[in-house]
């Protein structure tokens, strides 16, 4: 149609020699007189060009209806995609490296359909969540497998917050450079991921980074990235109107400063929680004064060179965060070498990463002490936060100990829990692999592969001296050294030819995977010498050792058959045999077999269809495979040396919590989907549609156990969860033409989860609860995964709350039974990506939401305690009392006012009553913006500059819809499987900056 073509392939036929196109659609290649120029597009049918005695060849290409498009599938081999049975989404780098984030993952949020991504209120330093096509496990790990240039790399988060606090250290795939990936491809069903075996059962993303085989000749690569981050889009929406002070009085509790029941604002002077009289106004939003302007910096620059036979790329970054709280930063370097060369019939790849992070202040999320963040959203509108430096500046006394601001001890001043407190982190971290083929025949190839991945983790954490809640602090010192590593050896053959149109595309394997970690740790209580903070220099001092193994060995085959290159059917099997499961007397098995079995049909290779038509495929595929019973020495009872006896003998004790049970076996996930892929008018519109339906069988939970054996519980494989739902996936062109484009993609996916059985006796599972303690995140039978368990209004058979009614007539809510109050995982992800292209401009934006599931906010619970909230305030404000309707405990109905200064009991009482905090976590956002500038050839022309952009990009701008009162939706303190719970953590912010792209 006469529209550039960027991206486009122009390689040398018989070479490795290739460029890529500009977004103008030029090339520049060193060819010779008599070499073919193949050019390519995914869509399009290639075309060959000899080279004659002209030095520019411009070709136009023609839609093709045999798509030929390739995807990385698993152990890293290249498919097409018309042979795939199952669904699996790939995107290019540009996704992950145009807005940049300082944890990778987050920049797929809303962009594949089937799989839910989520942050969490931790700032720069957060770990994701990421669920593929439901949770399959009650209390196990539900995230899925990483693999990165095809070896396993470890996904462990390093610290969360629970009901007590905690900090968020980030976690594996968060280390990675955004501006090395190539290429994400998501494996979500077992059929796609059945070849990893057991630890593939929560699907796999393959992540392929940048090799040099797109450049040519020598080529420099320049990436800067800067961001500034602000909370302006923060929904805390407190009363501004009542000041400080109990009982509708500003002198009768004056130390309280989260008591908002005073009088109303009167610009009076009135005596303050430190003594010293202010006037009594609105001090203005102590949030924008606390939280500082985040930055980022993320700058890399590569050296890449390609020949016939070889390519290489060598690249460095750094990234530079400053995070919206103070005293909160994040330094990482990355180094990363890729190389390949080829040696007659042989082949060798190397890929290496070394990745250093040096993070400082990780923050304290849910439970107040040393929680900046609880504070500053409770502090009464009459109280000044940066009243709070104190003599010694940031938030101490004179003597550096901690410069009081309520009359809470476990709360601390938010400038002393920011500054003081201390949790600093080092990390170092290796991933490499090398791999070599030989391809003996044109038909049959052998391949080896080896690959390691190894963190050191050091982090020192720590209670300062001075603080209220323990005047003599303490300390912790937490070393980690985790090493996994994968081989593998197989011999395949691709597109062998055998009888009447059929081909076979097959491999057999074996693989090793192998897993350690040791850690060491050293605690401190009460400093002898102030403010020296090392373990040594303390009264109480202990330490711990902690170490596990594990293997995996493995066989594995698939074997592919297709007829005309229309119809492909795949099967593949794996044997994992597990040292986990291994005694010498084990009754049952220390292995399992995992099997899969897709079908690919490409209709529109087989009839003719409709002109409108392009292509259209039918697929379907089944697996079985397992997952679980990673932990080592479960089987039989372990111990463990704790102290010293009599004339210092040491002492054991046994270490396990639960009963062993040697015949635990991995669970089985049973997984069956259908779809389709269907594409019209030369690939302007096109859909995909998925329905998949899993089963998981057997999943590891405790089961009752007698308490005369000492034990709580016992394991046992019991639990059986389903996940059914639907992925659809939408491209659209509505507009091409020469000087303009829009493309349109909207993705959705619902899923539906049950849990059938929970133990041998069908009672719940209790998982996490908030600080509150009147709500758990628990899994019932018959239900959804993760609900809301916790306590309710009561109320009359027509639904009305029942209050009991005080002497002097106020009105107080009564407490009723815990019940399902929501579901802290939503089933609906959405995503809606609009591209536009003018000329050299272009503009993206993602509007992504979730839908379905519910929250239990703390922020807002506490905000209703303490008066902050809204709700605490009557149409006519408190002046006139406060009107609440109702039944009281015989069922007569009322309608009464509450005088001022009985209105905080009524809203205390709602403290304790789950259901006043629960919201619907429905959202819709803007997440991302980007509107960038290509710079034509025609400029750089007569510069060493061969390709530059520019581009404003942002993240987070607002919320088009936001039903969650004062808080972000994702505002979860932690990634495990308890989602739905918030309490006093970081703003989500918004990020603006600028991305600036230079090749040499």
């Amino acid at each position: 149609n006469g529209v550039p073509l960027p991206g486009a392939n122009v390689v040398i036929e018989g070479t490795t020699q290739g460029v890529s196109t500009d977004f103008d659609g030029n090339y520049s290649i060193a060819a010779s007189q008599g070499d073919n120029l193949v050019f390519s597009f995914v869509g399009y049918s290639n075309q060959i060009v000899t080279v004659g005695n002209s030095s520019q060849i411009n070709v136009q290409l023609q839609p093709d209806n045999t798509l030929e498009e390739v995807v990385v599938t698993a152990l890293g081999i290249k498919r097409n995609t018309k042979a795939v049975g199952y669904s699996v989404t790939q995107v290019g780098g540009e996704e992950i490296n145009t807005i940049k984030n300082t944890n990778a993952i987050n920049a797929l949020q809303g962009k594949i359909a089937g799989v839910q991504i989520t942050g969490n209120a931790a700032g720069a330093k957060g770990s994701s969540r990421v669920i593929i096509r439901g949770n399959s496990s009650l209390s196990g790990n539900n995230q899925p497998l990483y693999v990165v240039d095809g070896i396993t790399i470890n996904n462990s988060n390093l610290g969360s917050a629970g009901v007590w606090g905690g900090a968020d250290s980030g976690d594996g795939v968060s280390a990675l450079n955004p501006d090395e990936v190539e290429s994400v491809s998501v494996l979500k069903g077992g059929a796609a991921a059945a070849l990893y075996g057991s630890r593939a059962s929560n699907g796999v993303i393959l992540i392929t980074t940048k090799s040099g085989s797109s450049s040519e000749g020598l080529g420099v690569e320049l990436s800067s990235s800067i961001q500034f981050d602000d909370i302006k889009n923060d929904p805390y929406d407190p009363q501004t109107t009542y000041g400080q002070g109990r009982d509708y009085s500003t002198s009768s509790d004056n130390i309280d400063t989260y008591a908002n029941w005073g009088l109303p604002l009167n610009g009076s002077s009135v005596e303050q929680w430190d003594g010293v009289s202010r006037p009594y106004s609105y001090k203005g939003n102590n949030l924008e004064k606390f939280y500082k302007s985040g930055e980022t910096y993320i700058n890399t620059i590569a050296l890449s060179n390609s020949t016939d036979r070889s390519n290489m790329r060598l690249s460095f970054s750094n990234l530079q965060n400053t995070d919206i709280i103070p005293n909160s930063t994040l330094e990482r370097n990355t180094l990363g070498l890729n190389m390949s060369q080829q040696f007659g019939d042989f082949s060798a790849t190397v890929n290496v990463k070394y990745i250093n992070d040096d993070s400082v202040g990780a923050p304290r999320l849910s439970d107040s002490p040393g929680n900046a963040n609880f504070g500053i959203r409770l502090f009464a509108p009459s109280i000044d936060v940066n009243d709070m430096l104190g003599e010694g500046g940031l938030g101490t006394n004179a003597d550096r100990t901690e410069f009081r601001t309520s009359d809470n001890t476990y709360s601390q001043n938010p400038w002393f829990a920011a500054y003081q407190f201390f949790n600093n982190s080092v990390r170092e971290r290796f991933i490499g692999s090398a791999e070599v083929r030989w391809d003996i025949k044109e038909f049959l190839y052998l391949t080896g592969r080896f690959g390691s991945d190894r963190f050191d983790y050091r982090r020192t954490s720590g209670t300062p001296y001075g603080t209220a809640y323990q005047p003599l602090g303490s300390m912790s010192e937490y070393s980690l050294t985790n090493i996994q590593s994968d081989g593998d050896l197989f011999i395949g053959t691709n597109n062998l030819s055998l009888v009447n149109d059929l081909t076979l595309t097959a491999f057999a394997g074996v693989g090793k995977n192998y897993q350690k970690a040791e850690s060491v740790t050293a605690n401190g209580g009460n400093f002898i010498v102030p403010f020296l903070y090392t373990v040594k220099n303390t009264q109480n001092q202990s330490t711990g050792y902690g170490f596990n193994e594990r293997k995996i060995n493995s066989a594995y085959g698939s074997a592919e058959l297709g007829y005309k290159e229309a119809l492909y059917f795949t099967f593949t099997a794996r044997n994992d045999w597990f040292s986990t499961l291994s005694l010498p007397n084990k009754t049952t098995p220390n292995n399992d077999l995992y099997t899969s079995a897709s079908l690919s049909l490409v209709l529109s290779d087989l009839v003719n269809l409709p002109e409108a038509f392009t292509f259209l495929k039918f697929r379907g595929g089944y697996s079985q495979v397992a997952g679980g019973a990673n932990s080592p020495y479960s089987l039989n009872l372990t111990y463990g040396i704790y102290g010293q006896g009599h004339q210092g003998a040491s002492l054991g004790n046994i270490s396990n919590n639960s009963i062993p049970n040697e015949n635990i076996t991995p669970f089985e996930k049973d997984e069956t989907e259908v779809g389709f892929d269907l594409r019209m008018f030369d690939n302007r519109a096109s859909i995909d549609f998925t329905y998949y339906s899993n089963t998981t069988d057997g999943d590891i939970v405790g089961v009752s156990a007698s308490p005369t054996s000492g034990y709580g519980s016992a394991l046992a494989n019991l639990g059986v969860i389903t996940n059914k739902g639907i992925e659809v996936l939408l491209n659209l062109r509505p507009v091409q033409l020469d000087d303009f484009a829009w493309d349109f993609t909207f993705n959705y996916s619902n899923n539906t989860s049950e849990i059938v059985s929970t133990n041998d006796t069908g009672t719940n599972i209790s998982l996490d609860e908030p600080r509150s303690r009147n709500l758990r995140v628990t899994h019932i039978v018959g239900e959804q995964y993760g609900a809301l368990y916790g306590t309710s209004y009561n109320r009359d058979p027509q639904g009305r709350i029942v209050h009991d009614i005080d002497p002097d007539g106020t009105p107080i809510p009564q407490i009723g039974d815990r019940k399902i109050l929501g579901f802290g995982v939503a089933p609906v992800s959405v995503g809606l990506t609009n591209s536009f292209r003018y000329k050299n401009f272009n503009l993206s934006f993602l509007i992504e939401g979730k839908n379905g599931g519910q929250i239990y906010s703390g922020t807002n619970a506490l905000a209703k305690y303490f008066g902050v909230h809204k709700a605490t305030i009557d149409a006519d404000g408190r002046e006139n009392g406060f009107t609440v309707s109702g039944v009281d405990a015989n069922g007569t109905a009322f309608t009464k006012t509450i005088a001022p200064e009985r209105i905080e009991d009524y809203w205390r009482r709602t403290y304790s009553i789950a259901e006043e905090a629960i919201y619907d976590s429905n959202y819709l956002r803007l997440r991302q913006f980007s509107l960038g500038y290509n710079f034509p050839r025609s400029l750089l022309n007569d510069t060493f500059i061969r390709n530059a952009s520019i581009s404003f990009i942002a993240r987070n701008l607002f919320f088009l819809q936001n039903s969650v009162e004062n808080v972000d939706p994702e505002s979860g303190y932690n990634v495990s499987n308890s989602q739905g719970l918030e309490w006093f953590g970081l703003p989500v912010p918004r990020s603006i900056g600028l991305n600036i792209n230079l090749k040499f």
